[in-house]
């Protein structure tokens, strides 16, 4: 149904130029929607804005017009350009439109329809191609054998590239090497066996090594392991060595951080610059840090909720393995800190203003992230102790509960069990002795009841 309540803005988008505006109003409601005011405009204008939009937005609104304006477009447009909106519809709705079209017209938009997809398949073959090159980008030892685990990338102009053999100014990414790969990075790059060894033992304090060959920096890194079912959070070493032609990062595990170098998720990154590369690395580690911390916190938020409302056993459990992830990462922190001052100290990074710029914001979250983690810990600690208490307080509540319910249905029991016994009482020939001891019992244990309320045992 055609809406006319736009028509005077979407002519005035169109005669102004304002094809951003334009874009930003086809994509801020439902195709259906933009369709009912599209329709007021005349099919020329429709035209215009479905070449300013994109073919796959226009399509979409295509599919909601009344039939009288799929027609008028049918007939304003190509069929070329025809066939374009079509191939971006669903297949059925696609085949129920060119079976209305006459046999000659029809032929040509079915040719074009395939020529399309023809393109398409051949897009998705170069791209699949393009992938399994870069895929193939192999490694090889000295006799030959392919190293898998072993990844060296380069920064060109147009971004981080993978390639196939070591070059001045390659990153040498290493991940859980095998044996043999660790001896050949250490024969090759002349790396005392030792270096490798500490940037592969996970339990490795954070430090800094130098050898007349190379350099080794192990970070203490944190870690979320979301299929472990103690300790989700933790930390481990990973090592960064520096040899005169490249940089080498070597981890025992998928390192998220290095991940987005890989990705191009880090701006300025280059493999050329060793000194901001390291950097970078240690600031993202300390946001990690950070990030982690947070939701550290708010799954406490949560638990503490549950333990308060529940006496289980398990929402215990899960803030001592939280408890034991802030101490992994209080003390990886803290030994952070003093490879970094020595780090310092040693200039191993160039001195200017940028890299000032980086120590400063580093030294800053590095402090935000400790005082985190202490903090947490010292809460964490008391929280432990609050909640021992609550979960023994909420024990005592439930028994007492049970034990008042236990006192008032005794009082039923005490009094059938006197007047069940095969002795004289009095009620022997009365036919109201059962109705009475009943009543007379609930009688009692009412009274005993609201006793129990008022002094809030129940």
């Amino acid at each position: 149904m055609k809406n006319p309540l736009l028509v005077q803005e979407l002519r005035e988008m169109l005669r102004g130029g304002h094809y951003d505006d334009l874009r930003a109003y086809c994509q801020s409601n439902t195709p259906q929607v933009i369709a009912s005011f599209l329709e007021a405009l005349t099919p020329e204008e429709i035209k215009e804005v479905f070449t300013i939009i994109g073919r796959e937005a226009a399509a979409a609104i295509f599919h909601h017009f009344e039939d009288e304006v799929k027609e008028a477009l049918q007939d304003l447009l190509s069929e070329q350009e025809y066939s374009e909106l079509l191939y971006e519809l669903p297949e059925e709705v696609q085949q129920e439109l060119i079976e209305e079209l006459p046999d000659d017209e029809r032929k040509k938009v079915e040719s074009y329809i395939d020529l399309y997809e023809k393109v398409e398949e051949e897009e998705k073959r170069r791209i699949e191609e393009d992938a399994r090159k870069e895929r193939q980008i192999l490694i090889y030892d000295k006799d030959g054998e392919i190293l898998e685990n072993i990844t060296i990338y380069k920064s060109f102009p147009d971004g981080l590239r993978k390639i196939g053999a070591v070059e001045p100014g390659c990153w040498i990414n290493v991940t859980e090497p095998s044996p043999e790969e660790v001896a050949f990075l250490s024969e090759h790059f002349n790396i005392p066996p030792d270096f490798l060894a500490s940037a592969l033992d996970v339990d490795e304090r954070a430090r800094i090594e130098k050898d007349d060959h190379a350099t080794l920096i192990v970070v203490r890194m944190p870690l979320y392991d979301e299929e472990s079912k103690t300790l989700m959070y933790t930390t481990h070493a990973a090592g960064i060595v520096l040899v005169p032609d490249a940089i080498i990062t070597v981890s025992t595990h998928r390192n998220i951080i290095l991940e987005e170098f890989i990705e191009g998720e880090v701006r300025h990154f280059t493999t050329q610059d060793r000194d901001l590369f390291i950097m970078q690395i240690l600031l993202r580690s300390t946001l990690l840090y950070l990030l982690y911390l947070k939701q550290i916190n708010n799954i406490t938020s949560v638990i503490q909720r549950k333990i308060i409302e529940s006496s289980h056993n398990r929402h215990l459990v899960k803030m001592l393995e939280l408890e034991k992830s802030l101490v992994y990462f209080a003390t990886s922190l803290k030994s952070n800190e003093f490879m970094m001052t020595r780090l310092k100290r040693m200039r191993l990074i160039r001195d200017d203003e940028a890299m000032e710029d980086l120590w400063e914001d580093l030294e800053i979250e590095h402090k935000q992230a400790v005082e985190m983690a202490n903090l947490y810990s010292n809460i964490m600690s008391s929280l432990m102790d609050a909640f021992g208490g609550i979960i023994s307080n909420n024990l005592n509540v439930t028994i007492q509960i049970l034990t008042s319910f236990t006192i008032v249905l005794t009082i039923p029991v005490i009094f059938a069990s006197f007047y069940g016994m095969n002795v004289p009482n009095g009620l022997e020939e009365s036919p109201y002795a059962f109705a009475a001891i009943v009543l007379f019992s609930v009688i009692v244990s009412g009274i005993v009841f609201f006793y129990f309320r008022k002094r809030r045992w129940l």
